[in-house]
């Protein structure tokens, strides 16, 4: 692998004999593999599910994850941080089956339920009391309870969602059903700012799969509602669709962030569900195939062939021909590509040691 410049700029792709990509804003030249094998072993399809897993969770989450790890740069280092981060929760989840992720079955795209964390930092995670109160399928809707507060006053609320100065923000994500049978992704922001009200201290934004938030500030409660651009699904519920909160804040022109995960619990598809569509090829001999040839043949009548690939059309053989290439009854032949004139046993191959009296043939 080499690293280079070029006057066409950075390429990505092949030539006959190159490949091209492009790492950190790097050219990548490297030799081109070609007549590559594929065995395609249970390891290997186990790798592929849990890759294919956690790059469909990060193209859904791309417009926040991006960005969203304290102290890493945005773009390709937080994309493999997010991948880092939560590849060994998959690994968790694959072993002790515990329903935390659903995992991507065969060629599979979209995005399933699973306990992604999305942000990492050291900013202590919103006292939001998030809860969502209902989804309207038909409406692509979600309500949302965000902050309920005991005086209903502007600082209450700002605190309660991590937000200490002007400019501070929170961002509530939203993981909902959708009715192909994945799940959308989508972001609420609240930038806290100057204001004479609740409503009016905070300026909304959307990303993601969120077309539109209305917030309602009522009997002490912060609401949010929330319009989806994919329908929802059909069995569509409180208890399957799920939030998390993150606190941004810049200091000294770093941004800052709150850890943020998911909590699931009951997610599909299984491990054991979505590895079954893959296409798993036959394990190596050496490395336990489960392919069982047979070892013994009674009356030695015709074409046995005998381990170490000594073929002998025997006859009149009296006993049983063994894998090791022992005919008991006309001589011994042992080893492989045996020749013996032995007593009622011929025999063809090369190279051995022969005693015509029918004693012992050995290779050397």
């Amino acid at each position: 692998m080499a690293k280079s410049s070029t006057y066409f700029g950075l390429r990505r792709g092949s030539t006959k004999s190159l490949t091209f990509s492009v790492a950190d804003g790097k050219q990548i030249t490297k030799d081109r593999v070609v007549g590559g094998k594929d065995p395609r072993t249970l390891a290997q399809m186990t790798q592929r599910c849990m890759v294919a897993t956690v790059g469909a969770a990060y193209s859904a989450m791309k417009s926040i994850c991006d960005h969203s790890f304290e102290g890493v740069t945005a773009g390709m280092q937080c994309m493999r941080e997010f991948t880092s981060c939560n590849l060994s929760q998959l690994q968790i989840c694959k072993e002790y089956d515990n329903g935390f992720f659903g995992f991507n079955k065969y060629k599979e795209v979209g995005l399933h339920a699973g306990s992604y964390i999305i942000s990492k930092g050291t900013l202590p995670q919103p006292l939001v009391d998030a809860t969502i109160d209902s989804v309207n399928v038909n409406d692509k809707k979600v309500t949302l309870t965000l902050v309920l507060t005991a005086n209903g006053t502007i600082a209450e609320v700002a605190e309660d969602m991590g937000c200490k100065s002007f400019g501070d923000s929170c961002s509530v994500a939203v993981m909902y059903p959708k009715a192909d049978g994945t799940y959308g992704f989508g972001v609420v922001s609240f930038t806290y700012q100057s204001g004479t009200t609740v409503l009016e201290s905070f300026v909304l934004a959307v990303t993601g799969d969120i077309t539109s938030a209305t917030p309602s500030f009522v009997s002490n409660t912060l609401k949010l509602e929330v319009r989806t651009a994919y329908r929802l699904a059909s069995e569509a519920t409180v208890s399957n669709t799920y939030l998390t909160a993150i606190t941004s804040r810049k200091v000294n022109g770093i941004w800052k962030r709150s850890s943020a995960q998911f909590d699931v619990t009951d997610a599909t598809p299984s491990f054991t569900q979505a590895i079954e569509t893959y296409p798993i090829g036959k394990e190596r001999f050496l490395n336990g195939s489960a392919t069982v040839a047979s070892t013994s043949n009674a009356s030695g009548t015709g074409g046995n062939t005998q381990q170490g690939g000594s073929t002998g059309d025997n006859t009149s053989n009296t006993g049983s021909n063994t894998g090791d290439g022992s005919n008991t009854g006309g001589g011994s032949n042992t080893g492989g590509g045996s020749t013996g004139d032995n007593t009622g046993n011929t025999g063809t191959g090369g190279d051995d040691y022969h005693d015509p009296d029918g004693g012992t043939n050995s290779d050397e």
